[in-house]
């Protein structure tokens, strides 16, 4: 198999841990051997493009460069960092003045960039290494009584350049999950503006989980850690500034594909660390 390292340094790593803790665990489950990419930068979030560009830009071009020096390409966790990589490795290509320059830069820790590396969702990942006819002969645990809402992000335009979204589909589908339609997939979680505005933040998640819970959604996945630390961390914020329950687990892709192969334990999967506790195990 091609040589791939996994990328774990995520945005709100003490809101976000659950995909990471789920995402290690499922590749020891499946016994796919994918290092941790040593030393890698943490996801800055694509909003602090409009920030900092250089800093973001230089960050994430260290990482290509370490993921490069041991010729392996990248798999993340989630998708925020997986738009973060491949929007720097689009610029790098495009702008030869900032590629020069970080170019210099890199050279001094004895780094090259790469720019025919690889990036992957870990949906895209799993479709290319196990297929989906794979998953489904490992499924334990079927979730057909289940409805779920899939939510894809803040970025899921930006995202789609990059990654055919409808691999999470396939893989859910794989599982026997049923997913509900409803009118706020393509609205953005907030979090982007949370720090700038968070009554307005709140507001704009509550609204959609209230799209998922009327209808009639038992849970929510996502796919990225922004989405994450809205749903699920600020979930109790988010009945307050609606006026309404919620009530929804939020899972990532890991943890759903753990619980369909039949693992056991909370902590093993990440679900201790959630703050909206499920009864789904």
């Amino acid at each position: 198999m091609k040589k791939y390292v996994l990328y774990d340094a995520i945005i709100d790593i003490n809101k976000t841990l659950p995909l990471v803790t789920s995402t290690k665990e499922l590749f020891k489950f499946l016994n796919l051997d994918i290092p941790v990419l040593k030393d890698s930068i943490r996801d800055l979030g694509c909003d602090s493009l409009g920030v900092d560009p250089i800093g973001f830009y230089e960050a994430n071009a260290k990482n290509l460069a370490l993921a490069s020096k041991e010729k392996s390409d990248i798999v993340c966790v989630e998708d925020s960092s997986f738009l973060s990589l491949n929007l720097t490795l689009e610029k790098l290509k495009k702008d030869e003045k900032l590629r020069s320059d970080l170019e210099a830069t890199l050279a001094k820790e004895n780094l090259e960039l790469d720019l025919d590396i690889k990036i992957l969702s870990l949906a895209d990942f799993l479709l290319k290494v196990l297929g989906k006819s794979k998953i489904q002969k490992k499924v334990i645990n079927s979730f057909e009584k289940f409805i779920a809402t899939l939510y894809l992000g803040s970025y899921q335009c930006q995202i789609n350049k990059y990654s055919d979204t409808k691999a999470y589909d396939d893989i859910l589908n794989s599982v026997g999950l049923k997913l509900a339609k409803y009118d706020l997939k393509n609205q953005v979680s907030g979090y982007d503006i949370y720090n700038l505005n968070e009554k307005l933040s709140l507001k704009m998640s509550g609204t959609i989980m209230l799209d998922m819970f009327d209808n009639a959604a038992d849970f929510v996945v996502v796919n990225d850690a922004r989405s994450f630390v809205m749903f699920d961390y600020f979930q109790k914020e988010l009945e307050k500034s609606v006026g309404r329950e919620i009530g929804l687990a939020v899972f990532g892709l890991a943890e759903i594909l753990l619980l369909a192969f039949g693992v056991n334990g909370k902590e093993k999967i990440g679900l201790n660390d959630h703050k909206i506790k499920t009864d789904l195990i």
